[in-house]
């Protein structure tokens, strides 16, 4: 597959719409379960986009200062300064924000399930069906949008695009 130097504009739009849509999803479950709840999923958010951006994308070789499948990478070297580029996906830290990451964007589909495992309702299926079909829509096309046309992976910085650059 052919790596990009800069994603298209498509691609990063439609990977901050699907993202955006998740998380906004996220506030809304969070509002639903209390003010604690929401304040406590939006400093989750909070922690998890800064802490990776400035401590995974501040390392990326390739698009730190591009254009990259989230779009990231300008706003990135506006905000840290380039960091050691061979510790990309390296060390603990950088695992522990993606996986707060990752936890940040499951809440929607795990919050809606419980909310409707407390008091079942037409509404709540239908938020946990958008919640999950969102949440697909953003993980399960990613990989052939992002990962496989991804100079970290070609480069073999990257361990989860290595995977795909190899197909």
């Amino acid at each position: 597959m052919m790596c990009y130097d800069e994603f298209p504009v498509s691609t990063v739009v439609y990977n901050l719409v699907a993202a955006g849509g998740v998380m906004a999803l996220g506030a809304a479950v969070a509002a639903q379960f209390g003010v604690g709840v929401l304040v406590g999923y939006g400093l989750l958010l909070a922690v998890a986009v800064v802490g990776t951006m400035a401590t995974v994308c501040a390392r990326c070789e390739s698009y730190y200062g591009h254009r990259c499948g989230l779009g990231l990478g300008k706003v990135v070297s506006r905000l840290f300064q380039r960091r050691q580029t061979d510790l990309y996906l390296r060390t603990p830290m950088q695992f522990v924000y993606v996986g707060l990451l990752l936890v940040a964007l499951a809440w929607p589909v795990v919050g809606s399930a419980v909310l409707l495992v407390r008091g079942f309702s037409a509404w709540r299926l239908v938020q946990l069906a958008a919640a999950v079909i969102l949440s697909l829509a953003f993980g399960v096309p990613h990989p052939k949008l992002v990962c496989s046309h991804c100079r970290q992976g070609e480069c073999g910085a990257c361990p989860v695009g290595n995977v795909f650059q190899r197909r």
